[in-house]
C-alpha cells in the first residue's frame, strides 16, 4: 500500500471525510500534504492569517490561548482521528487559538487552495460540497455549544451573585439577633435612669441648688436622648432581620394582582401628595390572567420601599414628578410569569452606583436617612421568598425602572 493509498484509508475514518467516493478522497489526499512535527512544536499561533486544515494522523496536540499578561491558557486538548482549524477552509480570518504538538505528531494538512481546486472540478464537486455540507453543520454545533456554554456561564454567575447577597442577608441576620439582647438590657438601664431622674423627690432634693438643677435637667435630656437613639438602633435591627428572608413569616393566598398594587398605591397616597409626585398604573394584563398565588405582605414591603426609595432620591426635596407601575405577562423558563415594572423620571443612578445599589448598607443617601438596607431587602424577597428577580436601568437625570419578574403562581 503506497502513502497516498494508506492516508485515504486513514482519512476515511475522520467523519469529515467519511462520505467521500474513494476517488475523491484519493484526489483530496493528492491535494494535500502529511506533515511530521516533533513534540512542542507550533503548528499555527493564534492571530496568523488561516490558510488550512490539519487532520491528526498521530499523536496529539494542545489548544491554547495567551491572557493579556501573556500567560497560556489551555483550552483543549485533541488526538488522533481528530481534525483542527477547518473554518480556514471557509475564511480566511485570524487563527483564534494557537496549536503546539504534545507528542510527535504527523499531520495530514490541506490548504484552502486545494479545497476551493475541489469545488471546480466537476468530477470532485459533489464531494466537495459534501465536505462544505458537513463544516457547515460542524459551525452550528459549535456555535450551539458556544451559546450553551454563555448560557450557563451567566446562570453561574447569578447563582453567586444570589449567593453573595444570601451570604450576606444571612450575617446581617445573625448580627442583629446578637444585638437584641445588649440592647434590651441597655434599654431596661436607660428606662430605669429616666425614671430615676423624673422623681418628685429628686426634683425637691436639689430646688434650692441651681447647679443641681441644671445637672439634673442635663441627665432627663440625656436619658431621652438616649431613649430615642435606642428606638431607632431597635427599628435598625429589626429592618437588619428583614433583609433575610427566612425571618420573615407570611401566608401563601391567591388574589388579583391589579388590585393589590392599587392598594399599595393607596396606602402610598399620602406621602404621594406631601411630594407632589403623581402615580399611575398601567395594567396590561389580560382579564383571565389577574391572579397571583403569593405572598400579599412581601409584594406589599417590596412596592413600598420602591416608592419610598424613589420619593427620596429620584424626586429629592419634594420638587414633584412621576412614577409609572406597569403590569404585563412574559414567559421565563415556561413558566406563566408576570412583569411589575416601576419607572420614575427623576434623578436617576450614577453609573457607578449601578452595580451596588442591592448590596446592604450600600448608600448615597446617608445624610438623609437611608441605611442602605431598602433595596437589600427588596432584592432578597424578590429573588429567595418570591423565586424572581429584579433588575435596574437608568441614566442620570432621565431616572430609572425597576423591573421585577415573578411566577404567577408561587410554590
Amino acid at each position: 500500500m503506497n502513502e497516498i493509498t494508506a492516508i485515504a484509508t486513514y482519512l476515511r475514518e475522520v467523519s469529515l471525510f467519511r462520505q467521500l467516493p474513494a476517488a475523491a478522497l484519493q484526489t483530496l489526499v493528492q491535494q494535500g500534504e502529511l506533515l511530521t512535527l516533533a513534540a512542542d512544536a507550533v503548528v499555527f499561533w493564534e492571530g496568523e492569517a488561516s490558510d488550512a486544515m490539519y487532520v491528526i494522523v498521530a499523536g496529539e496536540v494542545r489548544v491554547f490561548k495567551r491572557d493579556e499578561a501573556g500567560n497560556e491558557v489551555e483550552i483543549n486538548h485533541q488526538k488522533q482521528g481528530e481534525c483542527f482549524g477547518e473554518l480556514a477552509l471557509l475564511d480566511s480570518r485570524p487563527r483564534s487559538a494557537s496549536i503546539a504538538c504534545l507528542t510527535a505528531c504527523q499531520l495530514f494538512k490541506l490548504e484552502k487552495r486545494a479545497f476551493m481546486n475541489l469545488l471546480v472540478q466537476p468530477a470532485t464537486q459533489s464531494a466537495a460540497f459534501s465536505i462544505l455540507s458537513l463544516l457547515v453543520e460542524r459551525v452550528r454545533v459549535i456555535t450551539e455549544k458556544y451559546f450553551d456554554e454563555q448560557l450557563a456561564q451567566r446562570v453561574l454567575q447569578a447563582e453567586m451573585e444570589a449567593e453573595r447577597h444570601r451570604a450576606l442577608a444571612q450575617l446581617v441576620a445573625g448580627v442583629a439577633h446578637e444585638l437584641n439582647t445588649p440592647l434590651g438590657i441597655t434599654n431596661t438601664a436607660v428606662d430605669m435612669i429616666a425614671k430615676r431622674v423624673q422623681q418628685q423627690k429628686l426634683a425637691a432634693a436639689v430646688q434650692d441648688n441651681p447647679g443641681a438643677q441644671a445637672v439634673l435637667a442635663q441627665m432627663q435630656e440625656a436619658a431621652i436622648l438616649a431613649r430615642r437613639n435606642i428606638e431607632r438602633a431597635h427599628k435598625l435591627v429589626e429592618n437588619f432581620k428583614k433583609i433575610s428572608v427566612n425571618q420573615l413569616t407570611v401566608d401563601r393566598e391567591t388574589m388579583d394582582l391589579p388590585t393589590l398594587v392599587a392598594d399599595i398605591v393607596e396606602l402610598f397616597k399620602l406621602n404621594a401628595r406631601q411630594a407632589q409626585l403623581q402615580v399611575v398604573i398601567h395594567n396590561d394584563l389580560p382579564a383571565d390572567q389577574q391572579l397571583w398565588t403569593g405572598y400579599s405582605g412581601l409584594l406589599t414591603q417590596v412596592l413600598t420601599n420602591l416608592l419610598f426609595n424613589i420619593e427620596r432620591y429620584a424626586y429629592p426635596d419634594q420638587q414633584g414628578g412621576r412614577i409609572a407601575i406597569g403590569l404585563r405577562l412574559a414567559e421565563q423558563r415556561k413558566l406563566p410569569t408576570f412583569v411589575l415594572t416601576v419607572q420614575d423620571y427623576g434623578a436617576g443612578i450614577a453609573p457607578a452606583d449601578l452595580p451596588q445599589i442591592f448590596t446592604p448598607f450600600f448608600t448615597t443617601g446617608r445624610s438623609k436617612g437611608g441605611t442602605g438596607l431598602g433595596l437589600a431587602i427588596v432584592h432578597n424577597i424578590v429573588t429567595e421568598a418570591l423565586h424572581g428577580t429584579i433588575k435596574v436601568e437608568s441614566k442620570l437625570g432621565a431616572g430609572a425602572c425597576f423591573t421585577i419578574t415573578f411566577p404567577q403562581e408561587i410554590e
